[in-house]
């Protein structure tokens, strides 16, 4: 059973959603019926590539399109509205991480749908990378014992908050664009949230370009156990780097240790045509080509957007209640853990204090 979708958003990352759900639509398995965007050269870019109907305004493609779901793509902290305008017409909802950068803003998100008895979907896809699938597996069998400590890093060129985001970074930081990902996955896999959390930041490199934001946040979580994980961020590495974005997490326990290298997938290319060598990982996101439909994206990047079109295809041709898949998905529940896990960070950030997260 088909359902008919659309996409709010249509800027860096919501073009690689629009290209997962196109390539969904062309394998027959949705109805991809619209794209709104406030941006009229987006819009006729995604009617020149993939054939969407476009629409300055979300309330007019909610009003004439009905769909079933909408994928939110917008900036960061513009995800609350959409998304209780699209829960109180009973559409199931796609929300990019984070859930929203105001945990009680990420209250009322989830109150809505729930209310409106409506899927609030949140794209983590670190859940869906085979090495963090099978970090999860080893920590929860046991393998490692009790965790003690770990380390984390997520860091991305400067060109994505000085040339990709720059209008909006200022409402963003590395730990809202990047930590989100990395706290959701330790949440994730422990199964537990932090009880309290340090952090320290500094703001020189980005706030000398007029863009008031954070260089770099490093965050200390402590655990009910005594356990204590440090994730550091930044979004300042140098664009001669050989890829977007550097990433590691490591864990050690009483039992064991395991470290998964999210960047360096051991494939190095370098070309002619390109001013440096790169380091690609192509489990995250390849364009396969497939027989009758041409090329598909696909890889784990993806696979956390079409998850969400499946299950929505199964409640709508009642294989399955919204209830009954809990705790299968990201669910909003679960992302406004590393809401306040962020904002907790920031708080202690700007304050030198430890903060309780509670």
């Amino acid at each position: 059973m088909k359902i008919r979708v659309g996409v709010v958003g249509a800027g860096t990352y919501g073009e690689s959603l629009i290209q997962a759900f196109y390539g969904a639509h062309m394998m027959e398995e949705i109805d991809f019926a619209a794209v709104a965007d406030l941006n009229p050269a987006a819009l006729e870019k995604m009617n020149k590539l993939y054939g969407l109907k476009g629409y300055a305004d979300y309330k007019e493609m909610f009003d004439k399109e009905s769909l079933d779901a909408v994928a939110v793509v917008t900036p960061d902290y513009l995800h609350r509205e959409i998304t209780i305008e699209a829960a109180r017409r009973k559409i199931h909802i796609l929300v990019q991480k984070p859930l929203a950068t105001d945990v009680r803003e990420g209250r009322e998100m989830i109150a809505a749908a729930e209310e409106n008895k409506v899927m609030l979907y949140v794209d983590f896809h670190k859940r869906f990378d085979p090495g963090h699938i099978q970090l999860k597996q080893a920590v929860q069998s046991g393998k490692l014992g009790e965790i003690q400590y770990g380390y984390i890093c997520m860091e991305d060129k400067i060109l994505v908050p000085s040339v990709w985001f720059k209008k909006w970074a200022r409402h963003s930081s590395p730990a809202w664009f990047l930590g989100i990902h990395f706290y959701d996955l330790l949440y994730w896999i422990l199964g537990k949230a932090p009880v309290s959390v340090y952090a320290t930041g500094i703001k020189k490199k980005l706030a000398a370009m007029n863009i008031d934001t954070y260089d770099s946040l490093q965050a200390k979580f402590d655990y009910e156990n005594g356990a204590s994980i440090t994730v550091d961020t930044s979004w300042i590495l140098p664009n001669s780097f050989c890829s977007i974005v550097n990433q590691q997490i490591r864990l050690v326990g009483s039992e064991g240790i395991q470290e998964v290298d999210s960047q360096d997938r051991g494939v190095v290319a370098a070309y002619e045509s390109e001013a440096a060598n790169m380091v690609i990982n192509p489990y995250g996101k390849i364009i396969d080509t497939r027989p009758l439909v041409g090329d598909i994206p696909c890889g784990y990047t993806i696979e956390s957007m079409v998850y969400f079109l499946r299950l929505i295809r199964m409640v709508k041709a009642g294989k399955v209640k919204l209830k009954d898949l809990e705790g299968h998905y990201p669910t909003g529940k679960e992302a406004l853990v590393s809401t306040q896990m962020c904002a907790a960070v920031h708080e202690s950030a700007g304050t030198g204090k430890i903060i309780t997260i509670k």
